[in-house]
């Protein structure tokens, strides 16, 4: 069976404003009838906000019914899509894709990118040097193929609901002001 998720990440907002900017974007769906104000239960050890009247016409299809809600996250955290898909990350200074597979290490070692997220998820901060041009880049500021991760402060996670529609991530986006990433799968 499994739970289906989707999550809107904040890639901009910093560990010191991501508390506020959740608290305004829930308020902003809250007033928008996408979401209840009260949080009711738990999803996964996170309280999630209930479905408002108006959820169903942010996803494809028109219904309410079966969805769990939003929860949001703070904090820093490896968002992550389903873990069994595939996508390579993407260097953002030559857009070239580096090839985890063929890409190791001393043998027994974990890849760069593995060392980076274990990094980064403790410190906030890791760098993968890019096999193609061969620039250091923060962890955060690569991309993956079908948007497998992503690194940040702030999360919005849509728990067991249709697909949302490009139009609502699009203004999501906008309500936050910042540039997001949208990863999706199933725990």
């Amino acid at each position: 069976m499994g739970d289906y998720f989707q999550t809107i990440v904040d890639l901009d907002a910093t560990a010191e404003e991501a508390e506020g900017q959740a608290k305004r974007v829930v308020a902003w769906l809250v007033a928008e009838d996408v979401v209840l104000a009260e949080r009711r239960y738990s999803m996964h050890g996170k309280p999630v906000y209930s479905p408002g009247p108006r959820w169903a016409e942010m996803t494809e299809e028109p219904r309410r019914e079966g969805a769990d809600g939003l929860a949001v996250v703070t904090g820093r955290t490896v968002f992550f899509g389903s873990l069994g898909s595939d996508g390579s990350p993407v260097c953002p200074r030559c857009s070239e894709a580096a090839a985890i597979g063929r890409w190791t290490a001393a043998e027994g070692a974990q890849d760069p990118f593995s060392e980076a997220m274990d990094t980064w998820y403790a410190t906030g901060a890791a760098e993968v040097r890019c096999p193609a041009c061969g620039h250091p880049v923060p962890l955060p500021e690569w991309t993956w193929e079908h948007d497998r991760f992503a690194f940040a402060y702030l999360g919005f996670e849509f728990w067991n609901g249709a697909r949302l529609l490009p139009r609502f991530i699009a203004g999501f986006g906008r309500v936050l002001g910042h540039r997001i990433r949208v990863v999706a799968g199933k725990i």
